[in-house]
């Protein structure tokens, strides 16, 4: 599922602003210490702000300007009930799809958007 969410982001990210690393590169290990007990999507500002789970989808749905109808349910769901929610389905996403040591990212074309 990683490996699909990030060709969906890559393909929708018009303004080519959203850069991706994965949980164990060197680079989260290194930079970003914040989010090494992390197992879930994050998106990390300019400023620094660390946004996780619902809060980081919501964010990439704004950016990208998809699925305008359920950036607006999420608006009106408490983060509370999105994020348990959201775990319920990242729980289920290994039994669907099994579980990676890390996310792989096969194709040549994408190295550009990775930080190592």
């Amino acid at each position: 599922m990683c490996n699909a969410f990030f060709r969906w982001v890559h393909k929708n990210d018009k303004k080519d602003i959203f850069m991706f690393t994965n949980f164990q590169s060197d680079y989260t290990s290194t930079k970003m210490d914040i989010l090494k007990d992390s197992n879930s999507i994050a998106v990390i500002l300019a400023n620094g702000t660390v946004l996780r789970k619902i809060n980081a989808i919501k964010h990439i749905l704004k950016e990208t300007k998809k699925f305008i109808i359920i950036s607006l349910i999420l608006k009106i769901v408490p983060n509370f009930i999105a994020n348990f929610l959201y775990d319920i389905i990242a729980n289920l996403r290994y039994v669907v799809f099994g579980r990676y040591d890390s996310c792989p990212i096969f194709d040549e074309k994408y190295k550009s958007k990775f930080l190592n």
